[in-house]
């Protein structure tokens, strides 16, 4: 964990000089990478699906399927249990990586996807705002030859279920993870063995840590102009929205 803030607390240092160090911020980017998915990765039971072949002559279509948050089968929960902050995690990096890994697109819809209120109640019932009519719930995409894009979306939608299982007392080892990276983007962790007055590390904004990041290369875009803003464009503990229309 303190390997992973030095990292970002160098990434930052060479960001104030832009163009100047072009091949070492790209392997510090692989590094901060390679560190975060050892410590931050989601731990499922399973494996990702072998793909069908692709075949030359086979038509791209996209295909998707919606997840309904349980917010009505657990009332209970719905101020103490954050469902969608455990789909997008901080600065929607657990997002980003279940994109990665499954190929498919995650994307937060229906009412309450906003948290700013008043903007959602003034899109009602605009065009591309029709999701807001809906209950919440996760919107996965996936657009390949329709056996590998069913083959992507079944996998995504396991997952996705998985995550959305309410714990005990609203802690688990995701939430826990999600807590500790979310405080060393912010700059706030601080080891629980070192020195009593670590170095701080300065607070990194979603453009200084991502926009600059040379991520390993991740499934390719997917085409609609069915899809509408996220929960995470408003949202302070997301930070760096997903893909949006």
């Amino acid at each position: 964990m303190d390997y992973l803030a030095q990292l970002i607390h160098e990434k930052s240092t060479i960001a104030a000089f832009p163009n100047h160090f072009k091949h070492t911020d790209r392997l510090i980017d692989l590094e901060i990478a390679r560190v975060r998915a050892q410590l931050f990765q989601c731990n499922f039971d399973d494996d990702l699906p072998k793909l069908p072949e692709l075949e030359s002559h086979e038509d791209i279509v996209t295909l998707q399927e919606k997840v309904y948050v349980p917010t009505k089968e657990h009332p209970e929960l719905t101020f103490k249990f954050n469902f969608v902050g455990r789909i997008l995690g901080p600065r929607g990096m657990t997002a980003k990586q279940l994109e990665h890994e499954t190929g498919c697109k995650i994307m937060v819809r229906g009412r309450g996807s906003l948290r700013d209120t008043k903007k959602e109640e003034a899109n009602r019932g605009k065009p591309n705002w029709e999701h807001l009519e809906d209950n919440l719930h996760i919107l996965i995409q996936c657009e390949d030859t329709e056996k590998r894009a069913r083959s992507k979306l079944e996998k995504a939608v396991g997952r996705v279920k998985k995550l959305l299982v309410p714990t005990n007392n609203g802690i688990d080892e995701l939430k826990r993870k999600q807590l500790m990276e979310l405080s060393i983007i912010n700059g706030t962790y601080r080891s629980a063995i070192g020195p009593k007055n670590p170095p701080s590390i300065p607070r990194l904004t979603p453009l200084s840590m991502l926009s600059h990041m040379h991520l390993p290369i991740s499934p390719p875009p997917f085409v609609s102009s069915a899809t509408t803003h996220s929960h995470s464009n408003n949202h302070p503990f997301f930070g760096s929205p997903l893909p949006s229309p």
